[in-house]
């Protein structure tokens, strides 16, 4: 998915939303470098280093700009989004209803990256 991507769809949930593009990058950008600390750099691959808004971002995003999570686990970026918009709104409820199917997807790319790659020296998979 791509950072385009991500946010016509957010925006497709959230019609007439007034955040400006940039936001929502900033968004991604933090969703991508909290992937990457937390799932990605606990294993031992190199598969993801040139991918990600984290490593992409240039004072924002191209639309282009291919997301960190493979494409099976592309919906938590939509979800990621959505609650940050309605976190900004004070929509406390319908926040936490998204960020829980955000932390759903997030779980199982953690999952899916610990089947797939051995971890780095010195991390330890937490079940």
């Amino acid at each position: 998915m791509t950072a385009g991507q991500a946010i016509e769809q957010a925006d497709e949930l959230r019609p007439n939303n007034q955040f400006t593009d940039s936001l929502k990058q900033s968004w991604l950008h933090q969703c991508d470098a909290r992937m990457r600390t937390s799932i990605v750099q606990r294993s031992r691959t190199t598969d993801f280093d040139a991918v990600g808004a984290d490593v992409n971002w240039n004072e924002g995003l191209e639309y282009e700009t291919v997301l960190l999570a493979p494409e099976a686990f592309c919906p938590l970026y939509v979800h990621w989004l959505c609650a940050q918009m309605d976190l900004a709104l004070g929509e406390t409820a319908r926040a936490m209803n998204e960020l829980q199917v955000y932390s759903d997807y997030l779980q199982e790319f953690a999952v899916w990256m610990r089947k797939r790659y051995a971890p780095a020296a010195g991390a330890q998979w937490r079940y």
